[in-house]
């Protein structure tokens, strides 16, 4: 895993681009990038990103910017990049002789959604958050639906292909060294089944569109800020693509579905969901196959990156994807 620090010694440089003078600088989290958290001595408070090698193109990282401008400029709540004085989105440094793009964006004051519930149980929270949550993500589903996109506009796919085809987006899961051969053999029986509904359910803008694609909850974040306490940011659209929209929700339900009220936790998300956009019973009734495309698509990517440490809980992973997926055999 990248020692966090040496990385800061070698970027840290690049700060002379936002022409920012820094009061402090510590590490906020390290997991697909490293996030640092940035305060000025004027009191200016940044979170700086140190994007993964390898992860994301420079159009890419660009696109990223667009999407985001564009649900800023309709009202949604998320932070703001900060371009440097040359206008520049992203910076281009040197790291261990490879490239990395650094990238700015403003720092809020508050708590992940995981967080608060971890530190205390409070189910009218979590249910109100929830509920606040659905809501969120049906007006983002709404806007994609009618959003253009520039000419230029380069984001990865959550398709048929980016889950289940030759590379998929997140790593080929039924090749993990986790999965053994009768198990391999089971998802890959499965995989036909999923392909076969995902082609019924088709990609038009009205089912497939720009989703954010990793709203858990710890990217669900809840201002602590006295004038608008609990009010909802989405945050991290390090992730955002084209996909389904139905996967948007199964990704927010999937931290939960082990929990004993999961129907009460879902049934919120929802009831927030439809305030804006109303689920056929079809589409409710395929939640199910997307919380396992998701637990299929986690396999992959944790497999691909054995440095943040969670191959214990991968094994246990694998074995909950494979009873699952008895139910979607052909």
């Amino acid at each position: 895993m990248d020692d966090p620090l040496l990385i800061l010694d070698q970027i840290v440089g690049c700060l002379d681009k936002w022409a920012l003078s820094v009061a402090d600088i510590s590490l906020a989290s390290q997991s697909e990038n490293i996030v640092y958290r940035l305060t000025t001595t004027q009191g200016g408070k940044y979170a700086l990103r140190i994007h993964r090698p390898g992860y994301h193109t420079f159009a890419e990282l660009v696109s990223e910017h667009e999407w985001t401008n564009a649900l800023i400029d309709k009202g949604f709540p998320l932070p703001n990049a900060i371009p440097t004085v040359d206008g520049e989105l992203y910076v281009p440094m040197n790291v261990d002789g490879g490239v990395r793009f650094v990238g700015l964006v403003e720092w809020l004051d508050g708590n992940s959604l995981q967080a608060l519930t971890e530190e205390n149980e409070n189910l009218e929270l979590l249910y109100a958050s929830l509920e606040q949550a659905g809501e969120l993500m049906a007006k983002l589903h709404n806007h994609s639906r009618q959003w253009q996109p520039s000419e230029s506009f380069s984001r990865h796919k959550f398709d048929i292909d980016g889950f289940f085809g030759g590379a998929p987006f997140w790593g080929r899961y039924w090749d993990s060294s986790f999965v053994d051969e009768a198990q391999q053999q089971l998802l890959l029986k499965s995989q036909k089944q999923l392909i076969q509904t995902l082609g019924r359910l088709g990609n038009t803008p009205e089912v497939f569109g720009m989703i954010h694609a990793d709203l858990h909850h710890g990217n669900l974040f809840l201002s602590t800020d006295k004038q608008s306490k609990n009010k909802m940011y989405l945050i991290d659209f390090d992730d955002a693509g084209f996909g389904w929209y139905l996967y948007d929700i199964a990704v927010t339900l999937h931290e939960y579905q082990d929990r004993e009220d999961f129907s009460k936790l879902s049934a919120a998300l929802l009831q927030g969901y439809e305030k804006v956009t109303i689920l056929s019973n079809d589409h409710r009734a395929l939640i199910p196959m997307f919380l396992h495309i998701r637990s299929l698509a986690l396999i992959g990517w944790i497999t691909a990156r054995p440095e943040l440490g969670y191959a214990e809980s991968l094994k246990a992973l694998v074995d909950q994807s494979c009873e699952q997926a008895t139910h979607f055999l052909p």
